[in-house]
């Protein structure tokens, strides 16, 4: 026999369930509704709260790893600005935005990032401040590995650049530019604007070309020559000049960094971004207070030697608070420039061939936990300035320190 159903006379009648006797609509419920996409504001949020789980605290400006000190400097601005910590309140799982403040924070210091729009994300660029957040609610934001992925097969294919030392300052220089409005950047037209020494954004990495390989064998023309291209992650790549202006046109956010007047002038004289110091030398000494110095200082055999890629003057700027400078302001007593040397190197020939002069104690800080001044050396300007100078000409291993003398002589 056949069962019969009434029908129901209306929508609300069948929502209600009264004429479902089979139950067909009890499991049925209204659509979730889609989350709304995180804003960049909130994204950059998120990164610090994921940082706060793995490591169980917060990111510090002290940090030698540049993503905790970005990570760093973006929480300061969420603490900081109202209407910043208003809207990722809600995402604060952990009381963030509420600790107090315990990193020292220091003002307009430059940063290093990992890649160009790691720059572009950062404070410093107040983006939080003037601009509408609204504009970077992107809808197809890649990670660095997807970029990599989308990149024509040549390019994607690179290799670790061994002398990225010499390019590393160039690199934090038009970052800087960039930034300060010194340097401008234009989309990039076609493959007559490649040139030797030439800036491009490709991808979202700063990339240099650096010189031109002639691989022997290897069939090229005069007009579509192998270049060989550095990126600011410290990887490199070799590729034909066309080939590299075929991935920055179809790259919709390919650009070219726009030579800057001195850099024009440099090129006409015969200079290239090669002839440019990668670095310097610095030599200083302290008005530190701690007793255990005081005859050293007095004596002015008490110096720090040490190797940098930003100006001495940026470096030692928040000396006082630093225990790597003994807490305490600094006198620069000389620079010496350097070209295409290898900072890690330098600092070990530095270290190495001042060994026995090297001050050995244990000094307490001013928040009471020991440390030892290990880039401090008992020697005068005099000869702090020798040894440096030997270091850049490179015959630093003819010499010898007489440790009785304190002095540096032949071999």
């Amino acid at each position: 026999m056949t069962q019969k159903f009434s029908s129901p006379s209306t929508f609300d009648e069948l929502l209600s369930g009264t004429a479902d006797s089979m139950g067909l609509l009890k499991d049925v419920q209204p659509a979730a509704r889609k989350a709304k996409p995180l804003s960049i504001v909130d994204k950059n949020f998120m990164e610090i709260v994921d940082f706060y789980k793995t490591e169980k605290r917060i990111p510090s400006v002290d940090a030698e790893d540049f993503r905790e000190k970005t990570l760093a400097a973006r929480l300061a601005a969420y603490r900081s600005r109202a209407e910043l910590k208003a809207q990722v309140k809600q995402l604060d799982s952990f009381g963030l935005l509420d600790t107090v403040i315990k990193e020292r924070v220091p003002e307009q210091k430059p940063k290093n990032f990992s890649s160009f729009e790691e720059l572009l994300k950062s404070d410093s660029c107040r983006l939080f401040g003037e601009i509408d957040s609204s504009i970077f609610d992107l809808k197809h934001i890649q990670s660095l590995r997807e970029r990599l992925r989308n990149l024509p097969e040549e390019i994607a294919s690179r290799k670790q650049c061994q002398d990225f030392f010499r390019f590393e300052k160039l690199f934090q220089d038009i970052q800087q530019d960039i930034l300060n409005g010194k340097a401008k950047t234009a989309r990039f037209k076609n493959e007559t604007q490649v040139e030797i020494g030439d800036f491009f954004i490709l991808n979202g990495l700063l990339c240099l070309v650096d010189d031109i390989i002639e691989e022997s064998g290897e069939q090229y023309t005069r007009d579509n020559p192998r270049l060989r291209v550095i990126f600011e992650n410290g990887v490199e790549t070799n590729i034909l000049k066309r080939s590299l202006s075929r991935a920055l046109y179809k790259d919709a956010n390919g650009r070219r960094v726009i030579p800057t007047a001195e850099t024009v002038t440099n090129r006409m004289v015969g200079l290239s971004h090669r002839d440019k110091a990668t670095g310097c030398i610095y030599i200083l000494a302290s008005e530190t207070k701690a007793p255990e110095l005081a005859e050293l200082k007095r004596q002015g055999r008490l110096v720090k030697i040490g190797y940098s890629s930003q100006s001495v003057e940026e470096r030692v700027k928040h000396a006082a608070d630093d225990p790597t400078y003994l807490e305490a302001p600094v006198r620069i007593l000389a620079s010496l420039d350097c070209f295409n040397l290898n900072p890690q190197k330098v600092e070990h020939l530095i270290h190495a061939f001042l060994v026995k002069q090297r001050i050995n104690m244990t000094i307490i800080s001013s928040k009471g936990i020991p440390y030892k001044p290990t880039e401090w050396f008992a020697v005068d300007r005099d000869t702090a300035i020798e040894v440096a100078e030997h270091i850049v000409k490179g015959d630093i291993m003819k010499y010898r320190m007489d440790n009785t003398t304190g002095k540096i002589k032949l071999c």
